[in-house]
């Protein structure tokens, strides 16, 4: 894909009529649409152009000529020039409520279909949530300054920025000490990112760097996590590298209502806002009706994350995962929580998986997915066959959501209830969550 150019400058004055699935304003002038960064439906304003096509034109707010009434002041002072957050000028409510109509557009858009019952949105805390983020770092040698943060909004420079309102609080209150931290290396110039991890109890730093790092070099790091209580790892090469500058960090989470403790390594996927993540287990486990009687396949099912919840209610439960790291993590947790009705398999879930041990010849009665944005269109055609009466499916996008609940009521299944999860306050990503019934 090429670079995009920048177009030639141009202000102009707009009225904003809706807002898009990607949380920006849209207007109409010329014939053509114009996506408004920062906008809101109902306000007029100023908006210099950053890209433009035959079609469309894309655009930022300058001046807000005419608020929305729902327009709040966003609490992050790089709000607008960090391309972290793309929400902060709506409120969390009314943020969760544009997502909730995305949904619906998108079930009836491609699936021609609602469900019989809208679920509550699903909230917790609003800032400081979360726990997973990868961190640009740049030395700029002009200012003799490194730079701690995400990128800018359409650009690959860091944005300058001392704090992060959305990261855990035991690193979004300190990216200035970090900064200073790495400013003091010998190589400072040679560590392009940090990648974190943070646990109930624990935070883990992953530094990415070019160089090998002076004895000099650990010692500042080493004093750096002394004062943020944090454990750095280091990363020279690929995933393979990533190791402990010191000792190793024994990371957790907890699924409390169901006496679950869940161990992973920094390196592994876990959702970023874990308040969040015990919510949507109770009501993914509430929307399954589980009972000793039933036998349930989890698909995509990661380290575990649904799989040993599940297992505390059902009779059994199968887990399948690609990743075979993911996969010895699960059965690790489930040894150490001692659940013994749960089988985990590595398996490539968009090939052919007649001949797997978990499939030939199985039934289950239920089922739970929650696939990566691509969907689950090669699985969902499987479920009959199975033998799957009752389908819980997450989604990170309402588009394959969409896209596979048209595919799903075509094999006879009945869209029972769905709504929209705030996994990620702050930006316009949207997770939600289906109950399918045949």
């Amino acid at each position: 894909m090429g670079r995009r150019r920048k177009p030639k400058a141009r202000t102009y004055e707009l009225d904003i009529e809706s807002l898009s699935h990607e949380g920006r304003g849209i207007a109409h002038l010329d014939e053509k649409v114009i996506f408004v960064s920062g906008a809101l439906p109902g306000e007029k304003v100023i908006a210099d152009r950053t890209f433009s096509r035959a079609k469309f034109e894309e655009a930022d707010v300058k001046e807000v000529l005419s608020p929305a009434a729902n327009r709040i002041t966003p609490k992050c002072e790089v709000f607008g020039i960090c391309g972290g957050c793309s929400f902060q000028h709506l409120s969390s409510k009314d943020q969760i409520a544009a997502k909730g109509e995305w949904l619906k557009d998108a079930l009836m858009g491609q699936a021609k279909a609602e469900p019989k019952n809208w679920l509550e949105p699903l909230q917790v805390q609003s800032w400081g949530y979360r726990r997973k983020a990868r961190l640009g770092v740049r030395y700029v040698a002009k200012k003799e300054k490194v730079l701690v943060g995400f990128r800018e909004k359409k650009s690959g420079f860091i944005t300058n920025m001392s704090r992060c309102e959305v990261l855990h609080p035991s690193l979004g209150d300190n990216l200035e000490v970090l900064a200073n931290a790495i400013e003091r290396l010998s190589i400072k110039s040679q560590v392009p990112q940090i990648e974190v991890a943070v646990a109930e109890s624990s935070t883990v730093l992953i530094l990415r760097h070019l160089e090998p790092l002076t004895a000099k070099d650990e010692q500042i790091l080493l004093d750096c996590a002394n004062e943020l209580d944090v454990t750095f790892y280091t990363q020279s090469g690929g995933e393979d590298t990533v190791k402990p500058l010191d000792k190793p960090a024994i990371l957790t989470y907890s699924h409390p209502d169901h006496s679950i403790e869940m161990e992973f390594l920094p390196t592994d996927f876990t959702q970023v806002n874990f308040k969040l993540n015990q919510k949507m287990i109770n009501l993914a486990t509430d929307m399954l009706e589980l009972d000793d009687t039933d036998e349930v396949i989890d698909l995509f099912c990661g380290l575990g994350n649904f799989t040993l919840p599940i297992a505390r209610h059902a009779k059994h439960v199968v887990g399948v995962e690609g990743d075979l790291g993911l996969i010895e993590r699960a059965k690790y947790n489930a040894e150490k929580n001692s659940i013994t009705n749960a089988d985990f398999y590595k398996a490539d879930l968009f090939k052919e998986v007649n001949g797997f041990q978990w499939f030939r010849g199985k039934t289950y009665n239920k089922a739970l997915i929650d696939p990566a944005r691509s969907g689950a269109i090669e699985i969902v055609e499987l479920l009959p066959k199975l033998g799957v009466k009752r389908l819980v499916y997450v989604s990170c996008n309402p588009a394959t959501l969409a896209r596979d609940t048209a595919k799903l009521i075509e094999l006879g299944y009945t869209l029972e209830t769905a709504g929209v999860m705030d996994m990620f306050p702050q930006t316009a990503h949207v997770e939600s969550i289906a109950l399918f019934t045949r």
